[in-house]
């Protein structure tokens, strides 16, 4: 398989690198706040019928501005289901019209909890003939977003001060199930909740999953937390099955206790969780879900290894993506332009793609990273093809690779091709 993603990476389409900045001095400092996004609760919600009703949690987009010298990054976190492109172009140039931070360094990620709205007022252009949902108080939620996000954006960059990094690790795979198990065949029978996570019945093989829970520490000189960013890749749809209020789910859980115990700003960063959902669902699930990992996350925070201050790189790349007959068909092209964006500061490495991507894509870009720590980001600066999985995937089945994957067998090597060849530009970098 290694082999064959490699011999994809020689063949993939043209990469157009748009933005490559090295920063001329190894010094952080960090700044982070957030903002209230949740829309009103006579929005229609989208994943189920009529309007959501009442608010369970509030939704927020969270912000943290990192500098080094006079390089300057922004990561947004939004409580919502997913972003689009068009509506990723709309913040990133708030965020830049009020901080000046130039686009190119904005990382804008979901954490696709399925009890929020779309960013791009419910168009989900991927499915045929599926309706478009929308209404005037989602239309006035999208057009509010991008000067919100601008807003918590120019509060974090006023708060920046000098910190420092750290990186801990703990595991949560009790909460972590893989909705993609393999029949004796070898084909996939698509699970979205079993009966019982930790048994599968008629001889189905568990798929893989990534029980690592990250955190990064940015802490001041005495030690306090300025911010801390929580990475996992999971699916946030433990509320929205049985619960048709507004909720940020497990990871609004998450990122509430971890405050709570650490103190400072807590961001969420959603992984490649196209397959991976809670083990278990319920509104009790998701609170004891959050809860579970941020308690691990304190623990892993009070050991992380420090990482010594380093440059900020940061490096965009599009990549065409060709699209199935379906997907072709109904937007009337052939491909469409995907972004994969790299952030790095010295050991570390931020990989964001975009869509829907599944562990397995996350799992080769960081056996193959020439970086001794690389987390990668789905959901990240648009919906790209949606559900993206390992070239050979197609073939097997299960919903992921149905209609919902807009994508060709090859996008998901393409994209992989993209984010390795960045890593290895910016390790090279002086």
């Amino acid at each position: 398989m290694l082999r064959s993603l490699r011999l994809l990476g020689l063949l993939a389409p043209a990469l157009v690198l748009t933005s490559l900045a090295v920063a001329a001095a190894p010094s952080f400092s960090a700044g982070a706040a957030s903002v209230d996004i949740t829309p009103s609760i006579a929005a229609h919600n989208w994943a189920g019928s009529g309007p959501y009703g009442h608010v369970i949690d509030p939704l927020h987009a969270r912000v943290l501005v990192l500098a080094s010298a006079e390089k300057r990054i922004a990561i947004v976190t939004l409580d919502i289901t997913e972003t689009n492109e068009s509506d990723v172009t709309a913040i990133r140039q708030a965020i830049a019209g009020t901080t000046g931070i130039p686009s190119a360094h904005i990382l804008i990620n979901a954490s696709h909890t399925h009890s929020g709205p779309l960013s791009s007022g419910y168009r989900w252009i991927g499915i045929p003939n599926k309706k478009k949902v929308t209404d005037e108080h989602l239309e006035k939620w999208a057009r509010d977003l991008p000067e919100l996000c601008a807003q918590a954006a120019r509060r974090a960059d006023a708060a920046r001060q000098p910190v420092t990094l750290s990186i801990g690790r703990a595991s949560v795979a009790e909460w972590l199930f893989n909705r993609r198990p393999v029949r004796p065949d070898g084909a996939v029978q698509s699970m979205a909740q079993p009966a019982d996570p930790t048994v599968l019945p008629g001889g189905l093989r568990f798929g893989p999953v990534d029980p690592t829970a990250t955190v990064l520490c940015f802490r001041e000189a005495g030690g306090k937390p300025v911010v801390t960013l929580l990475h996992l890749a999971c699916h946030a749809v433990s509320v929205y099955p049985t619960n048709k209020g507004l909720s940020a789910d497990w990871p609004g859980a998450a990122c509430r206790s971890l405050k709570e115990s650490l103190g400072g700003e807590v961001l969420f960063l959603q992984g490649c969780g196209g397959d991976i959902v809670p083990a278990r669902r319920g509104l009790e699930a998701a609170r004891e879900m959050g809860a579970f990992i941020a308690a691990r996350a304190a623990k892993a925070a009070a050991q992380a290894l420090p990482l010594p201050p380093a440059t900020l790189t940061v490096s965009q790349a599009i990549v065409g993506l060709p699209l199935t007959q379906a997907a072709s068909d109904h937007i009337q092209r052939p491909h469409l332009d995907a972004e994969v964006q790299v952030i790095s500061m010295g050991d570390l490495a931020l990989v964001a793609l975009p869509g829907e991507p599944l562990i397995g894509l996350s799992q080769a870009i960081q056996q193959d990273s020439p970086f001794p720590h690389t987390l990668v980001l789905g959901y990240s600066n648009g919906d790209g093809a949606q559900y993206v999985g390992l070239p050979g995937q197609k073939h097997l089945g299960g919903y992921e690779m149905s209609v919902v994957g807009r994508a060709t067998d090859e996008a998901g090597g393409f994209m992989i091709a993209s984010a390795l060849r960045q890593l290895r530009a910016h390790r090279s970098s002086p």
